[in-house]
């Protein structure tokens, strides 16, 4: 009887012990010890262990595929995490690195933590960092890699430095006729009593080829309209150049850009080389000569977001030579819930856009391979409470090809005729007039009656001007940061240079013919740089500065057309303040009783009130992933606009602060921000003494970042 008890409790315990072994404790935290020279939020990704979501995304993920499931402790990870971690620091040139693991299990709540201490030491520093088999290429060539190899002695160790130089090498030389180059793995030899590295990269080069011959494969609906010749043209290579693999996709990006092939490849033929010689391949895929697109319209035009919808026509092949022709409309609301609730673009609720444009664009200019595109367009706007706008005109541009290796990437010029008619709602004159009459000493109620006395007298309640003004300008830009769409490196600078209507006055010079609109040049300057504050690339810190200046040198500025005014405000400018909300104090005019209705319209219409001559602004955002595809943003904006430079001071510049949300999609992030008015130099009562809702805070939505 006795050994039956016995049996029962042995078994009874067996049971306790075996639901023990396999009960699920969910990992909480993961913590990393010792870690000075990388932050936690590199390491985290590295290792196979992951810590649990919070009970929110928990719950959210239940019924959605936002968050995330519960994550158990699992011990079998940790020898697999051990060596990761080893890796990652040895690849950091930390050979010496010493890392162990310890978990604690809590039974009260079945939650885990994990534990990885690291014994960093000193790293390893570069001592030599030598290229071999390169001695029979072209001694310019060896010059330029043996410089681009060099390497200073304070620079730490890492396997990306040395990837980095070998595809650069490797790359330069395919781009350089050596299209068979082959490329040992580095040999890397560590003193660690010295805590030094040596580096050999040992190449083959193999033959300097040319081009021989260039031969195409055509398939695709679109086959029979588009012959042999022209793929060679978009291609732009020639019999007897050198082989380079630039070059070939170079090729296959024109190729593209025409919009004629839904799939391209340019190749060398190596089965066919002969000596120096290797025939070239050209294979492309031709679709449908006409697309009918319908699509959703989701910009931040005008630094605020539009929501809309489109249609356009393309007549790809156009006589010819991959040129097409787009007939397009569109329409955007910039309110998008009053837009739904009234949808009519002649409701008087309702602000935005709407475009209809008929564009032409080749490949070619007179042979060379700049893109070219010439479009007419109407836009029809309504701004809230300010005017409605009839543009037309049309634009020539040119998109040039930069060489490999310059410092801009980007480069395009462009000629653009514009007739702008506005219609001014009397509320925006109304307030215009009664704030000149405020700088004049006035209290605003009175200033505010003198100004509907005098919209209704010397205006009849109304005003409509319009006005022409021809420019051409150009946009050069470079881009060195280390991401195109989330960069945590780098910097990015762009020129906008404009002239405007120094054409029609030359015309009108020739002909003799009354000139009446003002001679300006623009320019704009936008930089943003991104500091190496965090060791992650879905964390970045970055900062913008932007500043514009409009140099009037024949006429009055007065008479420069609203449009190419500068403006400050909105979801990629200072977030505080709505859409072209910062604007100048027009101290430049002084209304009378005695001013004409052309005098009342150049200062009040086309009066520095409605955009300034002088834009400096900036920002500095912190930019951090939350979890999944979710990140937020911690921005202080700053900036404003004035009539001159002159005019600028340090308490006439509006600063805002505050947060952002983040949704990164495949293709682009979605935002919403909320910007704070922490400094107003227009409204300077403390905070504590406005409307909040009305007065501090203004939110934004957009696409892609701020900057």
């Amino acid at each position: 009887m006795k050994s039956k008890y016995w049996f029962i409790i042995l078994f009874l315990f067996s049971i306790a012990l075996f639901a023990q072994a396999n009960k699920k404790f969910e990992l909480s935290k993961i913590l990393f010890i010792g870690n000075d020279a990388f932050s936690s939020s590199v390491l985290s990704p590295i290792i196979l262990s992951k810590e649990s979501p919070n009970w929110l995304s928990q719950f959210v993920n239940k019924f959605s595929s936002i968050g995330g499931k519960a994550i158990y402790f699992d011990s079998l990870t940790i020898p697999n995490d051990l060596n990761a971690l080893k890796g990652f620091y040895q690849s950091k040139g930390y050979f010496k690195a010493r890392i162990k693991s310890h978990y604690n299990l809590d039974t009260s709540n079945n939650s885990a933590s994990l534990t990885y201490t690291i014994t960093e030491s000193q790293p390893a520093h570069f001592r030599s960092f030598a290229l071999k088999g390169l001695e029979w290429i072209a001694p310019e060539f060896q010059k330029t890699l043996g410089d681009y190899a060099h390497i200073d002695t304070t620079t730490i160790y890492e396997d990306a430095i040395v990837d980095e130089k070998k595809n650069y090498i490797t790359t330069f030389l395919r781009d350089h006729g050596y299209m068979l180059v082959k490329t040992d793995r580095p040999k890397v030899v560590i003193d660690t009593m010295k805590n030094y590295v040596d580096v050999e990269l040992q190449f083959e080069t193999g033959m300097r080829y040319k081009i021989s011959d260039i031969k195409t494969q055509r398939s695709g609906k679109g086959a029979n309209l588009v012959d042999d010749d022209l793929l060679k043209e978009i291609v732009g290579i020639k019999i007897g150049n050198w082989y380079s693999n630039y070059d070939n996709q170079r090729g296959i990006v024109r190729l593209f850009r025409t919009n004629l092939f839904t799939s391209a490849s340019v190749n060398g033929i190596i089965a066919d080389t002969n000596g120096i010689n290797v025939p070239l391949n050209i294979t492309a895929e031709i679709g449908l000569m006409h697309e009918f697109s319908p699509e959703v319209i989701v910009n931040n035009e005008d630094n605020t977001f539009n929501l809309g919808l489109g249609l356009s026509l393309i007549k790809k092949n156009f006589f010819g030579g991959a040129r097409k022709i787009t007939f397009g409309t569109s329409i955007a609301a910039q309110n998008i819930s009053e837009f739904l609730k009234h949808p009519s673009f002649a409701d008087s609720t309702f602000y935005g856009y709407a475009d209809a444009r008929v564009a032409i664009e080749q490949p070619f200019l007179f042979g060379a391979p700049i893109n070219t595109k010439f479009e007419v367009y109407l836009t029809t706007q309504k701004r809230k409470n300010e005017y409605n706008s009839t543009l037309y005109g049309g634009k020539l541009s040119f998109d040039f090809e930069l060489p490999q290796f310059a410092y801009f990437n980007s480069f395009n010029a462009y000629f653009n005729i514009e007739r702008a008619e506005y219609s001014y709602k009397p509320d925006y004159l109304i307030r215009l007039m009664s704030t000149s009459y405020q700088y004049q000493g006035y209290p605003k109620s009175i200033a505010d009656s003198l100004a509907i006395l005098k919209l209704h007298n010397t205006l009849g309640g109304k005003l409509i001007s319009a006005n022409t003004n021809a420019v051409i300008g150009a946009n050069i830009g470079a881009n060195k940061t280390n991401d195109l769409f989330f960069p945590t490196r780098g910097y990015a600078i762009s020129f906008l240079l404009e002239d405007g209507n120094s054409i029609p006055y030359l015309f009108s010079r020739i002909s003799n013919s009354e000139f009446n609109r003002p001679l300006f040049f623009k320019t704009v300057l936008t930089t943003s740089f991104y500091l190496p504050v965090y060791d992650s690339k879905v964390n970045s810190l970055g900062m913008k500065f932007k500043v514009g200046q409009i140099f009037t040198y024949l006429g009055n500025k007065a008479n420069i057309s609203l449009n190419q005014r500068l403006y400050a405000g909105g979801s990629n400018s200072v977030r505080g303040w709505a859409t072209r909300q910062l604007v100048p104090k027009n101290e430049e005019f002084n209304l009378n009783e005695n001013l004409t209705q052309e005098a009342i319209e150049a200062i009040l219409v086309r009066g520095a009130a409605t955009g300034g001559f002088f834009l400096f602004e900036g920002s500095i955002e912190t930019r951090n992933r939350l979890f999944g595809r979710f990140g937020s943003a911690v921005f202080v904006d700053y900036g404003n606009t004035w009539n001159s430079s002159k005019e600028l001071r340090f308490d006439g510049i509006a600063v805002a602060a505050g947060f952002g949300l983040r949704y990164y999609s495949d293709f682009a992030p979605f935002r919403i921000d909320f910007g704070l008015k922490v400094y107003d130099p227009n409204d300077r009562r403390p905070i504590s003494q406005k409307q909040f809702w009305k007065d501090v805070l203004q939110f934004h939505i957009g696409i892609g970042e701020a900057f």
